[in-house]
């Protein structure tokens, strides 16, 4: 992974009552020994910088941070992580069924190109590559896979912890 990438992580509703910290520690990322198997059981789903356009694509520029579109990428409760900058969001089973609802007729490839205008002037300002075909099937591949996070989250009433890592 490169940049700042985001990882959402599936938990039991029970994990929630952790520290902010406890919660930061238990995400996988890359490089840890447990990574591997937690992307392979679905627990775990990480995004490069593209995050961002994940966002614009679910939830537009305009999207509210507590409607079910605007919890997809950065919405939910951010809670600071002692002294430090560093945050950690987190999904309560009811919201991570709201964004599986909202989700249900989601057509990625549709929504990128009603939206790629918009995509391609989010990706302007951190990316100095331009909006492309082949940047567009990505993000199409990283949203279905977002997508299925969200829906087996869903299906065992679980939450979700977000993070982001430099």
């Amino acid at each position: 992974m490169t940049g700042v990438d985001m990882y959402w992580h599936r938990v039991p509703a029970t994990a929630l009552k952790a520290s902010p910290r406890e919660l930061w520690e238990s995400v996988p990322t890359f490089g840890d020994d447990g990574y591997p198997l937690a992307v392979a059981e679905g627990v775990v789903l990480a995004v490069a910088e593209d995050y961002l356009l994940l966002e614009v694509l679910f939830a537009g520029s305009t999207g509210m941070a507590a409607d079910p579109a605007g919890l997809v990428v950065s919405g939910g409760d951010w809670r600071v992580i002692g002294d430090s900058d560093d945050e950690v969001g987190v999904l309560t089973p009811q919201q991570v069924e709201a964004v599986s609802a909202y989700l249900s007729d989601a057509d990625p490839l549709e929504w990128i190109g009603r939206r790629s205008t918009e995509l391609a002037a989010v990706l302007r300002g951190y990316s100095p590559n331009p909006w492309s075909e082949q940047r567009a099937s990505h993000l199409a591949q990283d949203a279905v896979e977002l997508v299925d996070f969200y829906h087996r989250a869903a299906e065992a009433g679980e939450a979700v912890v977000k993070i982001l890592v430099a």
